[in-house]
């Protein structure tokens, strides 16, 4: 073959083929799109969520100065007490709750922005206090009265588990509680949800969400969960031990005399190093899923999730912008296995399963649910975008409605 004269441009080369790595096998979703709408949603839902800190400062002042109303009425919690505040409501997954005993409330139409507030009512710190777990299903535990002293024996008699003095009952607790912080706070909306007791305040045009959760707060780390502190972890080298396992909460399970292990303290500080685009991925998969209506399961099970995929995945990959989409995707693989198996193990304490309780029926059911979500993702990550939009549009109808000028802190 004669070669091309001296001089002519040479043909350019083919552009070497490139695989379609952009698609979801299993929907056809492209993943492109799937990141663009995980943005969409975050900035849709973020501009409901997003009150200005002036306003959250005096509601939170306003539940403080009601709990103390509450303490003053019998002298029962902690004079001087050691609340955590968490950012989001317990629909958010900031702690474990039974999600069939919430009566969902709606970002936009009920509230703007919602915080989670663990009020002790013991506080165990310098007290030697041993857990009965023999008589409580996984992941639970009873907690005597005795190593506190005869005037919390007294104090609490009538909150104490039928026929079993030495015992404080969770059940007794939420509904004292509710009763007591209701009877303070008679011009605010207050409801009774499982062992969580919400308060909306109006404060200025915006209306902002506590969930108040009485607890037992503990100091140190529960034997039963002692092995997961000797094992690796993701957060090594960025949390101290302190910060991953300096305390520990009794909080209340929906019914019954039992407490539930509740590591909030250790979630609040694993939570701020959890990759952005994980995070991300985690709300939009809350969204596509409408956990608030699905009973049995919350999104603390895919808060559970994301913790355990940031122990077998690198961060670097984690921490991609473009891989939010990947994780979305994966979170909900992950939980329909968990669905199909039965099993999801608690991060803290593997032996405890978190679908301890659900029926196999129950399980079959919510699979279907996820399976659906995860066979069009598009479709349901636009839904919720146009949830998101409705509700800021009732989040603005109520603004515009109520005077800028009405400080009063009550709806």
């Amino acid at each position: 073959m004669d070669s091309p004269p001296l001089g002519d441009p040479q043909p350019p080369k083919p552009a070497p083929a490139k695989p379609l790595t952009d698609l979801d096998f299993r929907s056809g979703a492209r993943i492109e799109e799937l990141n663009q709408l995980i943005q969409e949603y975050e900035a849709r839902s973020a501009g409901i969520r997003n009150a200005p800190a002036e306003e959250w400062h005096r509601a939170k002042n306003l539940v403080f100065s009601l709990l103390g109303q509450v303490q003053k009425s019998d002298g029962r919690l902690p004079p001087v007490n050691r609340y955590l505040l968490l950012s989001g409501g317990v629909q958010q997954g900031t702690v474990q709750v039974d999600p069939g005993s919430l009566q969902p409330l709606s970002p936009g139409s009920d509230y703007d922005t919602d915080f989670t507030l663990l009020v002790p009512v013991l506080d165990a710190a310098g007290v030697p206090v041993t857990l009965d777990m023999k008589r409580s299903p996984p992941g639970h535990a009873q907690v005597s009265l005795h190593p506190f002293g005869t005037s919390a024996v007294s104090c609490w008699s009538d909150c104490c588990c039928p026929g079993d003095e030495a015992y404080l009952s969770a059940e007794q607790v939420s509904d004292w509680f509710f009763a007591s912080f209701a009877s303070c706070a008679k011009d605010v909306r207050v409801e009774r949800r499982g062992g969580v007791t919400s308060a909306v305040l109006a404060v200025g045009p915006y209306r902002i969400l506590y969930d108040l959760v009485p607890v037992v707060a503990l100091k140190g780390w529960p034997a039963v969960a002692r092995p997961w502190l000797t094992q690796a972890h993701f957060w090594d080298g960025k949390l101290t031990e302190e910060e991953a396992a300096g305390g520990f909460y009794l909080s209340p399970s929906a019914s019954g005399p039992h407490w539930r292990l509740a590591f909030s303290a250790s979630e609040l500080h694993l939570r701020k190093i959890l990759p952005l685009p994980l995070v991300l991925a985690s709300r939009a998969a809350m969204a596509v899923l409408g956990c608030e209506g699905l009973r049995g399961l919350g999104p603390y099970h895919l808060f559970s999730l994301c913790l355990w995929s940031c122990e077998r995945l690198p961060a670097r990959y984690l921490g991609r912008e473009e891989n939010a989409a990947h994780a979305l995707l994966g979170l909900l693989d992950d939980l329909l296995a968990s669905l199909v198996h039965g099993e999801l193990p608690s991060y803290f304490l593997p032996q405890w399963n978190l679908l301890e309780g659900l029926s196999r029926r129950a399980m079959e059911t919510l699979a279907q649910e996820v399976a659906r979500a995860r066979a069009d993702p598009s479709r349901y990550l636009r839904r919720a975008v146009e949830r998101a939009k409705e509700g800021r549009r009732s989040a603005k109808a109520f603004r515009d409605q109520r005077p800028a000028s009405d400080t009063s802190g009550f709806l």
